[in-house]
């Protein structure tokens, strides 16, 4: 007989997709919960944090999940965040994570520059216009 289960949807900015679980730990504000297939309907903040699933293979799946809303709802366990990162080898979990913010902070940094480009014409190009009045 096999391992009740349950549908786990993650929905991020850039992607959706749906796994099988017969276990699902997350955390909240109040702490680490767990859903089992049948739970009630339950709806909740995530906290930024480690996470896993079990599938109903038995394998542990982990999940990094941004904070973000979790709920359960007609069976179906539903994480809706910024980003998530999904892998059952934590070592490697934690190398995407790292190489994902490093390439976040390259490129809020070239955002700001450029933000900061667009400042200063702005100014200068409104100083020669009321400089020309």
């Amino acid at each position: 007989m096999g391992v009740a289960s349950f549908p786990l949807r993650v929905i991020t900015p850039q992607s959706v997709f749906e796994r099988e679980a017969s276990y699902l730990r997350l955390r909240d504000r109040t702490g680490l919960f767990g859903i089992m297939r049948g739970h009630a309907a339950f709806l909740t903040l995530l906290e930024t944090a480690l996470g896993y699933y079990r599938t109903p293979e038995g394998a542990e799946i982990f999940l990094a999940v941004d904070g973000g809303l979790f709920s359960v709802e007609h069976g179906r366990a539903t994480i809706s965040s910024p980003e998530v990162f999904e892998g059952a080898d934590a070592a490697d979990l934690a190398r995407r994570i790292e190489q994902t913010r490093a390439r976040r902070q390259e490129s809020e940094r070239i955002f700001s520059k450029m933000i900061d480009g667009l400042e200063r014409e702005f100014v200068k190009k409104t100083l020669t216009f009321l400089k020309g009045k």
